[in-house]
C-alpha cells in the first residue's frame, strides 16, 4: 500500500467506518450529503464539506442511495475533473431498471409488474395474473423495506392502491414464501461476507431495521449458487461494491434475487467489517497501481537518448601500479 499520506473522505459515511479503517493508515473524514455545499459562482464551481473543498482529499469512498443518486453523480463528475480517485457511481437507476438488467442477464427474480400510477386500478387483473397472492407492493426507489406492503387479496390490493402516495412509483412483486434470505456482500466481483436474515414473527420483511435476526456465516458456508447470483448481479449493474438480497423459497429451495443495495449497512463485529476493509484496501491499492502504470507509460513515452559508447584500448592501460 502507498506510503504517502492518504486523506479519505467517506460520503456518505459507512456504518462502523472506524472499525473498517482501523488497520489502514488514513486520515478519515466522515460526511453526509446533507452537509455538502455546491457553490456555482463566477462560472466556477466548488463543493465544500465543513468549509473544506472536497477536491483536496486524496481518495473519496463515494456511495449513493436512490434519493441521493443525482448528488453522487454531481460529486463524482467534480472529483473526476480534478483528478481525485473515487469509487464508481451510477448515473441513474431504480428497482425497475435493476430488474430489467437482472432479467436480461438471465438472473431469476420474482414475477413483477409495473404501470403508471393512474392506470393501476384499471389493470388489477393484470397485476393479479402476473404476481398472484400474496404479493408485495413496494416503492421503486425505497430502501430498508420502507413503503412496502404485504397484500393477500383483491380487497387489500384495491385498498393499498387507493391509499398510495401519489409521488411514489410502485412495483408489484410475487411474494416468495421463506424462512430467511441471504445478504451477500460483493467487493470487486468477489464475495467477502454473507448472512442469513430471518424475519421476526408476524413480519414479512427480512430486514434488521424491522427486527430481523442476522446470522453471519463464513464465505465457504454460503451455497455456491447463491454466491454466483450475487456476483452476477453486481456485474450486471457494473458495481464494485454492493450487497445482494437473495430469498430462498422454503417450498422449492430455489433462490430468487430480490434487489441489490449500493449502500449496505455494516454490522459491527461481523464479516461485513472485514469485507469492507478488504474493499477499501483494494480501492487505495488500485489507485497506487494506476499511478505506477501511468509513470511507466510516461517513461516509455520519453524520447530515446542515444548514448555514445567509448572504446577503451585495454592494452594501453598501465596496471603496474595496482
Amino acid at each position: 500500500m502507498s506510503q504517502k499520506k492518504i486523506s479519505l473522505l467517506v460520503l456518505p459515511s459507512i456504518e462502523n467506518i472506524e472499525n473498517i479503517v482501523r488497520e489502514i493508515p488514513v486520515e478519515l473524514t466522515k460526511a453526509y450529503y446533507s452537509s455538502i455545499e455546491f457553490i456555482f459562482k463566477n462560472n466556477k464551481v466548488s463543493i465544500l464539506h465543513n468549509e473544506r473543498d472536497i477536491k483536496s482529499f486524496s481518495h473519496v469512498w463515494l456511495s449513493s442511495y436512490w434519493s441521493s443518486r443525482d448528488l453522487a453523480v454531481a460529486v463524482k463528475n467534480y472529483l473526476d475533473f480534478h483528478g481525485v480517485y473515487t469509487t464508481y457511481v451510477e448515473n441513474s437507476s431504480s428497482k425497475l431498471t435493476d430488474l430489467m438488467s437482472f432479467v436480461l442477464e438471465g438472473l431469476i427474480c420474482p414475477d413483477s409488474y409495473y404501470i403508471e400510477n393512474s392506470k393501476l386500478l384499471s389493470n388489477i387483473k393484470r397485476i393479479e395474473d402476473t404476481c398472484g397472492y400474496p404479493m408485495i407492493m413496494k416503492d421503486s426507489k425505497g430502501c430498508g423495506g420502507e413503503n412496502a406492503e404485504y397484500i393477500s387479496s383483491r380487497e387489500e390490493l384495491v385498498e393499498s392502491i387507493n391509499k398510495r402516495k401519489v409521488d411514489i412509483k410502485y412495483i408489484f412483486q410475487r411474494f416468495i414464501p421463506n424462512n430467511y434470505d441471504w445478504g451477500i456482500l460483493v467487493a470487486n466481483n468477489e464475495v467477502v461476507s454473507g448472512e442469513r436474515s430471518s424475519p421476526k414473527k408476524g413480519e414479512f420483511r427480512n430486514n434488521s431495521k424491522v427486527g430481523a435476526t442476522e446470522d453471519f456465516v463464513t464465505v465457504e458456508e454460503i451455497p455456491q449458487n447463491v454466491k454466483d447470483i450475487a456476483i452476477n448481479a453486481s456485474k450486471a449493474l457494473g458495481l464494485d461494491w454492493s450487497r445482494s438480497d437473495i430469498v430462498i423459497d422454503k417450498n422449492t429451495g430455489l433462490p430468487y434475487l430480490l434487489e441489490v443495495n449500493r449502500f449496505p449497512g455494516i454490522t459491527v463485529d461481523s464479516t461485513e467489517v472485514s469485507g469492507a476493509t478488504l474493499f477499501l484496501r483494494s480501492f487505495i491499492e488500485k489507485e497506487d497501481n494506476l499511478l505506477s502504470l501511468n509513470y511507466q507509460l510516461e517513461e516509455l513515452d520519453k524520447p530515446f537518448v542515444k548514448r555514445e559508447i567509448v572504446a577503451i584500448d585495454v592494452g594501453a592501460l598501465d596496471f603496474t601500479a595496482l
